[in-house]
């Protein structure tokens, strides 16, 4: 009689271990205000985004796993495809708008009572060099992810990201991502993009901002999430500012 075939158990990477051990290959310091403030259970968690190592920090400040969405273009590049999908990541569909495969990923985690982090600036933000007390517009899926959601009370947490000494790199021909995501308008222009290594970085995790309970007012947010997301935007441009202040 034959014996039965047993295939060893595959395990995932602890993506809270593979985010420090990419922090200290890097030489990053990371410095976390606020973990008072993070909520127990389920929470969509959202950062200003001006590097890759943004992802690494911010599983690193909060202390615990997070699935966080990627672009798709991470989840087909040799190398950076394993880190993504280490760390947790949920990448988003190739050329698709409404990203229906990620919003139902995301709220089955939070279901879950796992977190779900956004950075709602986009990829493009990474792709082009700007300055540290600088954040772009938010986009505001993280706010329709909340309200689709339906599970309340849902905390949104903002993340102040800073970058107190970085260094930038050589940066990657723009031509060589076409290869992976022909799809992607930014990846069609000439030039290269930016590489920023942070050495020592700050991070303050700030109040939540909780989801109303009365299903009844879910249209009228629907109708605000622009501005919702605006006012997250901006508490986060604050303390950057107020972060930067700090620097001698």
């Amino acid at each position: 009689m034959p014996l039965p075939l047993v295939l060893p158990q595959l395990t995932l990477p602890d993506p809270l271990a593979v985010a420090q051990s990419l922090l200290q290959v890097c030489q990053t310091e990371v410095r976390v205000e606020g973990r008072q403030h993070l909520p127990a259970g389920a929470a969509i968690v959202v950062s200003n985004h001006r590097s890759f190592l943004d992802a690494p920090v911010l599983i690193a400040a909060l202390g615990q796993p997070i699935q966080l969405a990627c672009h798709y273009y991470l989840s087909q590049v040799p190398g950076l495809r394993e880190v993504a999908l280490g760390l947790g990541c949920i990448p988003l569909k190739q050329g698709s708008r409404n990203q229906v495969h990620f919003f139902r990923a995301a709220e089955n985690q939070l279901r879950q009572g796992s977190s779900v982090g956004l950075f709602p600036e986009g990829a493009r933000r990474i792709a082009c060099v700007s300055s540290p007390t600088d954040v772009g517009d938010f986009q505001a899926g993280f706010v329709h992810l909340a309200l689709k959601s339906r599970i309340r009370p849902l905390p949104i947490v903002p993340v102040a990201i800073y970058a107190q000494q970085e260094w930038r790199s050589w940066d990657i021909p723009l031509s060589v991502f076409r290869w992976f995501d022909i799809t992607e308008p930014m990846f069609q222009a000439d030039g290269g993009h930016p590489v920023v290594i942070y050495r020592q970085v700050a991070v303050r995790i700030l109040p939540p901002i909780w989801m109303p309970s009365e299903p009844s007012t879910r249209g009228e947010l629907l109708e605000q999430a622009d501005e919702i997301a605006t006012e997250i935007r901006t508490q986060i441009q604050v303390e950057i500012r107020a972060l930067g202040e700090l620097i001698p």
